[in-house]
């Protein structure tokens, strides 16, 4: 009973040195064990690369890294490298389908040992997208000789969270053998995420214009982030021609700065006609007379493009403002 009783008093201190002695011999051979994260992207948006770096010990060992997203996929093709110089690093383009949110990334080298950390996805932003929603035009022979188009065009911005700034729009007049008789060009310098903008304009020929269709390009110069100030814009009429009152002379009416503590610089307008069935039978742009300053109003006039469209059939206008603001 005594022998036993010892060894049981014994054992506790045999196992403390038996540790103590290998962590001397580990010591002793400077096999330190340890990976640790040096370099990585907290946050990276979906469609673009990361890269994450370990320090290892000992140097040499193989390592492999495991990236696990939110959903529970897997990231492939991430290889298995040597720690060359006790760092062992990895770079792959995270794909624009993954789900977004936390992902792990964990890291295991051989006789190293392993290491996690977290990394988030971010969705990615989506450029605009222009699509042509509607056109249409009108075409006048003059009494002094040649002949106007009146083309107008309503185009929509499908990114609901990026403007589409310095917008090129190209208007092409095509015959009924699908032959170009001529081409049209305005400028938009931005069209708003979520939103439908009209133009128009004139286009002369020295003849006749025999147009049987439009066929519309738009270029977009760069996105923005959204911005949601715009000027009001009221009691939108059309006009006759003061000197031909079967022609369509202007659209007008009034622009409001709703804004209560910035100056509207200057505004880019323009706009379409419709018939009375919704069809556009042409478009134009037009001007302000000066800035405007906080809780203001204004007088703005669409003049140019409107001369080849029959008064008697203008029934309404849709108009689209661009503004500037100090």
């Amino acid at each position: 009973m005594i022998a036993t009783h010892t060894a049981k008093r014994l054992l506790p201190f045999a196992l403390a040195a038996s540790v103590v002695v290998a962590v001397f011999a580990g010591a002793a051979n400077g096999r330190t064990q340890s990976v640790t994260f040096v370099a990585g992207p907290d946050r990276v948006v979906q469609g673009n690369p990361a890269t994450f770096t370990v320090n290892v010990a000992p140097s040499g060992a193989r390592c492999s890294l495991a990236v696990r997203y939110k959903s529970g996929a897997k990231q492939k093709g991430l290889r298995t490298v040597s720690a060359a110089g006790g760092k062992a690093s990895w770079t792959w383009t995270v794909s624009k389908t993954v789900q977004t949110g936390r992902a792990t990334v964990t890291a295991s080298c051989a006789g190293a040992g392993r290491a996690s950390r977290n990394m988030t996805v971010i969705g990615q932003v989506l450029p605009p997208r222009i699509d042509v929603v509607q056109t249409g035009y009108s075409i006048r022979t003059y009494p002094f000789g040649g002949t106007g188009v009146s083309w107008g065009v309503i185009l929509a911005n499908r990114s609901k969270t990026q403007d589409a700034l310095g917008v090129n729009v190209i208007c092409n007049m095509v015959m009924d053998d699908n032959r170009l008789v001529g081409t049209a060009s305005t400028h938009i310098n931005d069209i708003t995420a979520n939103s439908q903008h009209a133009t128009g304009g004139e286009l002369n020929f020295l003849g006749g214009a025999p147009v049987a269709r439009l066929e519309v390009v738009v270029q977009i110069g760069k996105s923005g982030p959204a911005t949601h100030l715009k000027p009001g814009i009221s009691f939108v009429r059309l006009t006759p021609s003061t000197f031909e009152p079967q022609w369509t002379g202007e659209i007008d009416g009034e622009i409001q700065n709703d804004s209560t503590n910035k100056t509207l610089q200057s505004a880019q307008i323009s706009g379409v006609v419709f018939d009375a069935e919704g069809n556009i039978i042409g478009g134009g742009s037009g001007f302000t007379v000066g800035s405007l300053p906080p809780a203001a109003r204004m007088v703005m006039k669409i003049t140019n493009g409107m001369r080849p469209i029959l008064y008697a059939k203008a029934a309404s206008a849709l108009v689209s403002i661009a503004p500037s603001y100090k």
